[in-house]
């Protein structure tokens, strides 16, 4: 429940982030922006719709069409985002009035790190913005041979002709820039906190650790029998992935288990396969 409690924080404050992102500085200053929201700002822009609710009747389709696609876990998260997220928009452009920044450039370097943030902390919490990326796995399973990346490439491409052809060629370029400092503001922070550790450890005191790392961290154990050059004693080589912000409650278990236990942690560039020891949704 602690793990469950602390995915939907994250969830609704990269939510509320995301919300003040797009209400507080793109629809005032209009500034173009790729994916479904490109869409729902250019049509709030011809025929005044609300942002909020255009996101939510597009991606309501998308959801029924591809739950199956998505997963349990998955579905939830984003649909809790999606609704939240499109409340919160309407909310925010109905009761506060943003000004414009005057500076367009600075504007787009300032958006794109606050959704950044915004996207480092639903995606570190299991959650997606829903939209375009959906539609593109949609398209791909119906026709496998085209490959996800082309599909969204395609797709990208057609939102940003259609933000150039309804704000101008200038707000597709502004959009290439909070684009870019975004997925930076993204890859600086999954590289620090939100990144992945490999951790062995080399012990005698085995089942009480891995009890714990379990429970505690709810990861899964790899466990290996060792016996020591010098020594020739035998150990037991244990072998565990967690987040980055685990790190220190790990070695807390350590030192309040089996002080004397060898530990090392080295970063991880990329995982493939499930590496927790249970899931909640």
């Amino acid at each position: 429940m602690k793990k469950l409690f602390w995915d939907y924080f994250l969830l609704t404050v990269g939510c509320i982030l995301l919300a003040f992102a797009i209400s507080g500085i793109i629809i005032p200053t209009k500034i173009g922006i790729g994916g479904a929201m490109g869409i729902c700002t250019s049509l709030n822009k011809i025929f005044g719709f609300r942002v909020g609710i255009t996101s939510l009747l597009i991606n309501i389709p998308l959801f029924v069409f591809g739950f199956k696609l998505l997963g349990k876990k998955f579905s939830i998260r984003t649909g809790y985002l999606v609704l939240l997220s499109s409340i919160l928009i309407d909310f925010f452009t109905l009761h506060y009035k943003f000004n414009p920044f005057k500076d367009v450039l600075l504007a787009s370097i300032f958006c794109g790190v606050i959704l950044g943030i915004s996207m480092a902390l639903i995606f570190t919490a299991g959650g997606s913005t829903g939209g375009l990326d959906i539609s593109g796995k949609i398209v791909n399973h119906k026709f496998p041979s085209l490959q996800l990346s082309t599909i969204l490439l395609i797709e990208d491409i057609l939102v940003y002709l259609l933000v150039a052809t309804v704000f101008g060629i200038n707000s597709v370029l502004y959009a290439l820039i909070v684009s870019f400092t975004r997925t930076k503001t993204m890859d600086l922070i999954q590289e620090g906190v939100s990144s992945t550790k490999q951790c062995i450890i080399i012990c005698e005191k085995s089942d009480d650790l891995v009890k714990e790392i379990q429970i505690r961290l709810s990861r899964g154990v790899t466990v290996l029998e060792a016996k020591g050059s010098y020594t020739n004693a035998q150990k037991t080589f244990i072998y565990v992935v967690i987040q980055r912000n685990q790190l220190s409650e790990l070695k807390q278990i350590v030192r309040s288990i089996d002080p004397s236990a060898f530990t090392t942690v080295s970063p991880v560039t990329d995982i493939l396969g499930k590496y927790r020891g249970s899931e909640t949704i």
